[in-house]
């Protein structure tokens, strides 16, 4: 996976807004995954897998529905974000140069 941008929490958070809070973790998890396996392939074959994105958080919910960004005080939306960094904390597959 690409490196984590500010950009990605964002994205990633505004992804999860829309599934109901029993799914989250699940839909967390699904696009962390799909960020790595689409960076995997396009340092491969130097091209983005189609459905999967570019590598980045971000690029892996490039499908999906997105929720308006609401204010940082959204607690529906701080408690997302919460659990992106979760999962950074638990450790994820990056590259070390951004390309």
């Amino acid at each position: 996976m690409r490196a984590l941008l500010h950009v990605d929490v964002v994205t990633a958070a505004r992804a999860l807004l829309v599934v109901p809070d029993r799914e989250r973790v699940a839909l967390c998890d699904q696009l962390f995954d799909r960020a790595h396996a689409a960076d995997k392939y396009r340092k491969r074959f130097g091209r983005y897998l189609r459905g999967y994105g570019s590598g980045s958080l971000a690029s892996a919910c490039w499908d999906r529905a997105l929720m308006p960004e609401p204010f940082l005080s959204d607690k529906g939306y701080a408690k997302c974000m919460r659990l992106i960094f979760e999962r950074v904390l638990r450790g994820f597959p990056t590259s070390r140069v951004r390309r």
